[in-house]
């Protein structure tokens, strides 16, 4: 188990990650991957030192969710409201190895840190999953892209980076590595932040001219951006101040489960402070669509996008 200080990743159970690894989980139950690929592992577990960040993140989740529809039944509130009481957090190697555990043929966990590997194996073998964990010290786009021809359509890849747009040294990003994948028929979910307005638009315009003229299924992308996002400034720094998931070749019952816990999460946040500053959300669903889909269904294309401050019924 790893601690905050000295250690490269300090991001953990900050509000980012609450939104990520609560749909994340659903996926991975809904989904049933035989292979599990993660592009940015970091570690498998934490040691919570209820940081003002980490307060406004998981212990904000784990104290209001049971009064917010589904939120306490989700997997990820079971393992993190247990793993809580030990005063740990379970990254995302932890949770994709409990959810799935020996349904998986492969688990395959991309990181440049030889601690954060070290850990996510020790964790793996705690819970005698070692022999389906495959840890690779690698440049993920670059590692990822020369996988995906040996993966089947039934693997789920998260894509978890800091930059979507930042080329590697093949010259590619990890948006190019979602969508070659999501091209292949993979279930896809790529999480991306912000800081400002600005660079909201930013990536917005970056994904949409990208994935213009693809050929790929059941498209969606939510996010989730607190109330005091400013155009060009920031004000305060819980970890990031805007973020979403990208999803693609996903089953309508999770595409519906995500956008359920998106609308859960604006009201549970409604009350919420971080640091003095007003610690309340809201949501957009972008309107990012490919050439063609292949579920004619798919919810994302029928969703209005909804305003700020939305509130359930």
């Amino acid at each position: 188990m790893v601690t905050e200080e000295g250690y490269t990743y300090s991001h953990f159970a900050k509000p980012a990650d609450v939104w990520k690894h609560l749909a994340l989980c659903e996926v991975m139950r809904n989904e049933q991957p035989t292979v599990y690929v993660e592009t940015n592992s970091a570690c498998a577990d934490y040691h919570l030192n209820h940081t003002p960040e980490q307060e406004y993140g998981i212990y904000n989740f784990i104290e209001k969710a049971t009064y917010y529809e589904g939120l306490s039944d989700s997997f990820y509130y079971k393992l993190e409201s247990a793993a809580i009481k030990e005063n740990k957090y379970l990254g995302s190697p932890a949770l994709a190895m409990r959810v799935l555990g020996d349904a998986v043929d492969k688990f395959h966990f991309f990181d440049i840190e030889t601690a954060a590997l070290s850990n996510v194996i020790a964790f793996a073998n705690r819970n005698q999953l070692a022999d389906k964990v495959e840890i690779i010290r690698q440049d993920s786009i670059v590692g990822v892209l020369d996988l995906l021809p040996k993966l089947p359509k039934s693997t789920l890849i998260h894509i978890d980076p800091y930059n979507i747009d930042k080329p590697s040294t093949n010259g590619k990003d990890y948006l190019d590595v979602f969508t070659e994948a999501s091209e292949r028929g993979m279930k896809c979910i790529l999480w991306y932040g912000f800081n400002t307005l600005d660079e909201k638009k930013y990536l917005n315009d970056f994904m949409k001219d990208k994935l213009s003229g693809k050929t790929i299924g059941n498209l969606s992308c939510i996010e989730l951006i607190m109330d005091i996002i400013q155009k060009n400034t920031i004000l305060c720094n819980p970890g990031i101040l805007g973020n979403g998931l990208l999803t693609s070749n996903l089953s309508n019952t999770s595409v519906s489960t995500i956008e359920k816990y998106s609308k859960s999460l604006t009201v549970l946040y409604q009350n919420s402070h971080y640091n003095g500053f007003k610690g309340s959300i809201y949501r957009d669903i972008l309107d990012i669509k490919s050439t063609k889909l292949t579920n004619k269904n798919s919810i994302s294309n029928n969703l209005r996008r909804p305003k700020r401050g939305l509130k359930m019924r």
